[in-house]
């Protein structure tokens, strides 16, 4: 490359940065990306990478949202690039988590939420557990269990000693259906009433089980599944 290809493209990501500054909410998506990518790709023209990774993941979210080896399928998207994405992706994970801690009460909406930031893309199926205080304050939000691509196996037991662990009063239960429909299984319906009636020997309350797929989030409670 040029000493003159080198000298545009690197006036022109001054520049982008400039206006980026003076007015974040004035720029495109791509050029967001253009902006993140040159922290990464140091040398060379980042804006056509920008653009290609926009283009076929509908926008930032599905980016961020999307498995790693379906960007890694991408050219020109390094180890480097995904590191750096996968990082991006858990701060904002954890920028939401902390923000939901700071409320006097969490609704199931900021769980599906959390959910949304955790599971989005994810290939199989994992159970998250929000545990709450006696106001509904979150606690934690952690994961619990990992399952395959279709199933997932969740212990009342393990489930109970967590809440216990952190002295919780009450437990939100979350997971993802990948690539299906949030609609309930029989042994989603099953294994939650057997853990809403384990921790009710306790004393403790399991709220909710929310399940996660495509973009929806289904409600058990809602739908009045739970015993």
């Amino acid at each position: 490359m040029g000493d003159v290809d080198k000298k545009h493209y690197t006036g022109h990501r001054a520049r982008l940065r400039k206006r980026f500054l003076n007015d974040p909410h004035n720029v495109y998506a791509y050029e967001m990306m253009e902006l993140l990518l040159g922290y990464v790709i140091r040398r060379g023209d980042t804006k056509p990478l920008a653009k290609e990774l926009v283009e076929r993941f509908g926008g930032i979210a599905g980016l961020l949202d999307a498995h790693p080896a379906e960007r890694n399928a991408v050219p020109g998207l390094g180890p480097s690039t995904e590191a750096f994405l996968t990082l991006l992706r858990e701060i904002i994970a954890r920028y939401f988590e902390e923000a939901v801690k700071k409320k006097t009460a969490v609704t199931l909406n900021d769980i599906g939420q959390l959910g949304r930031c955790r599971l989005a893309g994810c290939p199989h199926e994992e159970v998250w557990a929000a545990l709450l205080d006696n106001g509904n304050r979150l606690l934690t939000f952690e994961r619990i269990h990992t399952g395959s691509v279709d199933q997932v196996l969740i212990s009342p037991r393990e489930a109970v000693e967590l809440t216990l662990k952190y002295k919780a009063s009450a437990l939100v239960l979350l997971h993802n259906h990948p690539g299906g429909s949030s609609r309930p299984s029989t042994l989603d319906t099953e294994t939650t009433n057997r853990l809403r009636q384990a921790m009710k020997a306790v004393g403790l309350r399991l709220l909710d089980h929310l399940i996660l797929a495509d973009g929806q989030c289904y409600s058990l409670t809602t739908d009045n599944l739970l015993a």
